[in-house]
């Protein structure tokens, strides 16, 4: 297993012009890293581009909706065409549902706007840049953003949960088909918990207003205490520098807060269980 050299590297971040992605991509320009900052505001991408810029990386702002694939291919070609190369790829481009909601009370428009991003989203961008990627030499690196709701039951939150829990499973596979094939390429999860992004007022400005959507959500009433410690706030500008660190260390999962232990414990004490033989 290779190393990144980040000074000659070319990263590529979907959803880099707020939140946690803007952290990437500036965790990347303090290294050195050209990056190509992806983000469906043009105006965004365009400025934490520049900041990359003020920390003396070369970048390039790229206007695109993951959910669209010829978009995200589009954005692969602009990117070898213009680079060369792709090291890192960080699908992180996501929305979520705000207030949260019961599946009954969704939309067909609400569910198939968290799939297409969360799920669709992290697709498009690994069939538009890993055929190219696995011809590369050296170290190479994908990072995909699923979501402690993952890894602890959130009422309210299926939606969300369904995609990013998808995420999980390509990602684990995906780990695994880099193993049986000899890519150098890593493969990390990042799970954030409670980061203080605007990822519910971004996500109800994208959201669709056809159809069956054009109402208002119905908020879920969550009925029991949750003061878990992934639930403590934590300032965006921190996952950058902790999801690196996690790369470095050749890391399958970055975790932005304490791991639910004895919540995944109870689970897989309950699948366990769950084997009832009938001989």
């Amino acid at each position: 297993m290779g190393t990144i050299e980040y000074s000659n590297a070319v990263a590529v971040v979907t959803g880099g012009g707020d939140g946690i992605g803007r952290s990437i991509v500036l965790s990347l320009a303090a290294r050195g890293a050209t990056v190509v900052v992806a983000d469906i505001r043009e105006e965004a991408a365009t400025s934490v581009a520049r900041e990359a810029v003020d920390r003396g990386a070369r970048s390039l702002p790229v206007a695109v909706d993951v959910s669209r694939s010829d978009q995200v291919e589009a954005m692969a070609d602009l990117t070898f065409d213009t680079f060369g190369k792709v090291d890192i790829l960080v699908n992180n481009a996501g929305v979520t549902t705000r207030p949260f909601c019961a599946l009954w009370n969704a939309s067909q428009d609400d569910l198939e706007f968290v799939i297409d991003v969360n799920l669709y989203g992290v697709v498009n961008g690994l069939r538009a840049f890993l055929p190219r990627m696995r011809t590369q030499s050296g170290r190479r690196h994908i990072v995909n953003t699923s979501s402690f709701a993952t890894l602890y039951d959130t009422p309210g939150h299926s939606m969300y949960t369904a995609s990013k829990a998808a995420v999980n499973g390509l990602s684990d596979v995906l780990r695994e088909e880099f193993v049986d094939q000899g890519d150098d390429i890593g493969m990390t999860v990042l799970f954030p918990g409670r980061v203080t992004t605007d990822i519910g007022t971004t996500s109800a400005g994208l959201r669709p207003r056809r159809g069956s959507a054009d109402r208002e959500v119905i908020p879920y009433e969550i009925k029991r205490r949750f003061d878990q410690e992934f639930h403590e706030p934590l300032p965006p500008d921190r996952v950058g520098e902790m999801l690196l660190r996690a790369i470095e260390a050749g890391a399958s999962y970055c975790v932005t807060h304490p791991a639910t232990v004895d919540a995944m414990r109870r689970k897989v004490d309950e699948i366990a269980a769950g084997y009832f033989p009938t001989d």
